[in-house]
């Protein structure tokens, strides 16, 4: 392996299963000390399997080093908490990607206001605060990399969802504009499409379902590339793993993924 994020302190929201826990074992394996950040410490649903400390483990028996910290990202105190945990063990914060999110039904016309204000504070609060709680830190370092996770659903502006998902595309851009002077780069990053996960597979008592479900090797192989950005080769971006792929990979890897 190559190691290319040797010794960066890397934090993961939601990563105690699905997309953020492919994405955190993957920066364990290119050498990074990964915080593994989200709400679950014990396993209540076999349906759900994963927890913050299943996650650590697998990544330090696959050789790699991890810390897991309770944190529920719709309460700034418990955002701010992990983030002073993290620079009380490490001292510095390297990468930060926010892809703790939840998905309530309904549209615009239709979602229950509780849920809205719910996904307001998880999917567009949480990331906003957890970047505002990384930022002195990386600012001091003049050298860090934050990585938002939406979806395909902000492309077509689709349900409430995909709404608040096109906000934080736009605080990514935001915070680019900002901090482009500072060595700070702000990216986005969605899967191009449906990944195998366990959320995909909630609720639904046919497992075959979902048979056939990419990997996500591609994706996790983008969010690699992301968290290596700096303003100088990429901030400010909003792209699926084939476009970052197709954006910052070298050309091996492009023939790899067919970009």
């Amino acid at each position: 392996m190559a190691q290319r994020l040797k010794d960066k302190v890397v934090i993961v929201t939601g990563a105690s299963r699905g997309l953020g826990e492919y994405c955190a074992r993957k920066y364990g394996e290119e050498g990074a000390i990964v915080v593994v950040a989200a709400r679950t410490e014990a396993e209540t649903n076999p349906k759900l399997p994963g927890t913050i400390h299943s996650v650590v483990a697998a990544i330090e028996e696959a050789g790699g080093r991890a810390m897991a910290v309770a944190c529920n990202v719709a309460d700034q105190a418990s955002i701010d908490a992990m983030v002073a945990k993290v620079l009380e063990r490490y001292g510095r914060i390297d990468v930060l990607m926010n892809n703790a999110g939840i998905l309530p039904p309904g549209n615009l016309s239709s979602i229950q206001t509780k849920h809205w204000d719910l996904e307001i504070k998880i999917n567009f609060n949480g990331p906003f605060y957890a970047t505002r709680a990384v930022l002195p830190a990386m600012l001091e370092q003049k050298s860090g990399s934050v990585i938002n996770i939406s979806s395909v659903a902000a492309d077509r502006l689709s349900g409430a969802y995909g709404v608040i998902k096109r906000g934080l595309e736009a605080m990514t851009m935001g915070f680019a504009e900002e901090h482009k002077g500072d060595g700070i780069a702000f990216n986005a990053l969605k899967p191009v499409g449906a990944i195998d996960t366990p959320g995909m597979h909630f609720g639904s008592d046919d497992p075959e379902r979902f048979a056939g479900l990419p990997k996500p090797d591609s994706y996790v192989e983008a969010a690699t590339l992301l968290a290596l950005a700096t303003p100088a080769t990429c901030t400010g971006g909003v792209f699926n793993d084939l476009e970052a792929l197709a954006r910052l990979a070298d050309e091996v890897t492009k023939r790899r993924f067919g970009v």
